[in-house]
């Protein structure tokens, strides 16, 4: 069953049991006011139920029926006129079928109980006014509470709808990045070393097949992810050969957890352009993951040049893993990215 239909069911059935309770109190207030005015006149207490229950229970039926009514006549689009004489007119017919019901009944009952009630009419079709009108009070209530979550609800689905179209625009941003920047480097190797651009080519091959199968999932693993990000470094490493150097350790447990797809490719991409590139011996790049009070921390640590000339579109990829962390963790996740000595680390820490 959907969200949608479980809630329309769930509803459904609010407004039922609203209705059989708003059917049972008119109709016990109707009894116990009937009672108390039938005692008040000299009939016993078991004489003056008997009296009051039956036309009490039409009345609990007739006030219910004054939900329809409401819904067809809301607060917000109708004017205070025309709600005000429907709902008189309504409650005079039905405060005089409830009347009529007690003269049809009282006659029947003083016979078989051989007894002499004399219910004053006039009290009883004021009472009926009151009540239902009492019943009207609280179908407008109803109605509005349930107005106000509908419009909640409604805010929830487009506050879901922007943030799942900003992790779309951040994906976006990530795929003509990379594949930019490795087409780049590939045409940079034909020339010189023909046979090492052809197996770059064939990485990236079976990288980008891979990327849409995954890169289409709300979630993956840690696990595949990590597996994404070798296969990167497996293609920078046939350019950069001995250059470049990875360590990679990932907890067991923390391999399990579910992050964004392409979340660290952003920026283990900035650690080798950015870093091991830009250093003429090269460098190491570290991954290491790990799992604590149920959360999740990813350290990328790689060398950095502090007089590197050309640093343009190093925040790009963190500002994208940032930006995707914030929407998809409602801002309970933390990115924090600094330079120091040599070193940049980028520290991710996640819900589980």
């Amino acid at each position: 069953m959907s969200t949608t239909t479980a809630t329309t069911t769930r509803r459904a059935l609010s407004r039922g049991a609203l209705a059989l309770y708003a059917v049972a109190a008119v109709a016990a207030a109707a009894t116990a006011s009937s009672v108390f005015f039938l005692w008040a006149r000299g009939a016993s207490a078991g004489l003056a139920i008997a009296a009051a229950l039956p036309p009490s229970l039409l009345l609990g039926f007739i006030a219910l029926t004054s939900r329809f009514l409401c819904s067809a006549l809301p607060l917000r689009n109708t004017s205070r006129m025309s709600i005000a004489i429907a709902h008189a007119g309504s409650a005079a017919a039905g405060s005089g079928l409830w009347v009529w019901t007690w003269k049809s009944w009282v006659p029947v009952l003083n016979r078989q109980a051989n007894a002499a009630l004399t219910p004053d009419y006039s009290v009883l079709f004021g009472l009926g006014i009151l009540l239902y009108l009492a019943a009207v009070a609280v179908h407008y209530l109803f109605l509005e509470i349930e107005a106000l979550r509908e419009a909640e609800d409604e805010v929830l689905r487009y506050r879901l709808l922007a943030r799942e179209a900003e992790l779309r625009a951040f994906k976006a941003q990530v795929d003509p990045h990379f594949l930019f920047n490795s087409l780049n480097a590939v045409a940079s190797m034909c020339g010189s070393r023909p046979l090492e651009a052809r197996e770059m080519a064939q990485r990236l091959a079976d990288f980008f097949r891979l990327i849409l199968r995954l890169g289409a999932l709300e979630r993956i693993t840690l696990g595949e992810e990590i597996d994404l990000v070798e296969r990167y470094l497996a293609i920078e490493k046939v350019r950069f050969g001995d250059r470049l150097t990875t360590h990679i350790n990932v907890d067991e447990e923390a391999s399990r957890c579910m992050v964004p797809p392409l979340l660290l490719q952003p920026l283990v991409e900035n650690a080798v352009r950015h870093g091991v590139a830009s250093m003429i011996e090269g460098g190491t790049i570290d991954i290491v993951a790990t799992l604590e009070n149920h959360m999740l921390r990813i350290l990328i640590d790689n060398p950095a040049d502090p007089d590197r000339a050309d640093v343009r579109g190093e925040g790009i990829g963190i500002e994208n893993a940032r930006g995707r962390l914030s929407a998809v963790s409602e801002g309970r996740a933390m990115l924090q990215a600094r330079e120091t000595e040599g070193q940049f680390r980028v520290v991710i820490e996640l819900p589980r």
